[in-house]
């Protein structure tokens, strides 16, 4: 569904994660944020904050783990470990 296009603006075949990386990061520096904040982003942001989101929202650990399609417990657990409530 998706393609790449590498740093010589050239379609490849797959949208790989490097790719993925440098899309968040450019977006990121579009929206002005800070360049420490910017460092940090990956390709698994995203789903990083999809966990976090949902355990905002008061779901259980069997649904988040289902829905993100995590098979081991110890990965959303890393990904939810730094939520702050608002």
């Amino acid at each position: 569904m998706f393609r790449g296009i590498n740093r010589a603006d050239q379609i490849s075949k797959d949208l790989n994660s490097s790719q993925v990386n440098r899309i968040y990061k450019k977006l990121a520096k579009k929206a002005q944020m800070q360049p420490q904040l910017i460092k940090q982003i990956s390709g698994h942001s995203i789903r990083i904050g999809a966990a976090q989101d949902m355990l905002v929202e008061g779901e259980n650990l069997a649904k988040m783990m289902q829905r993100g399609r995590w098979g081991k417990t110890d990965t959303v657990m890393r990904y939810i470990e730094n939520v702050s409530y608002s």
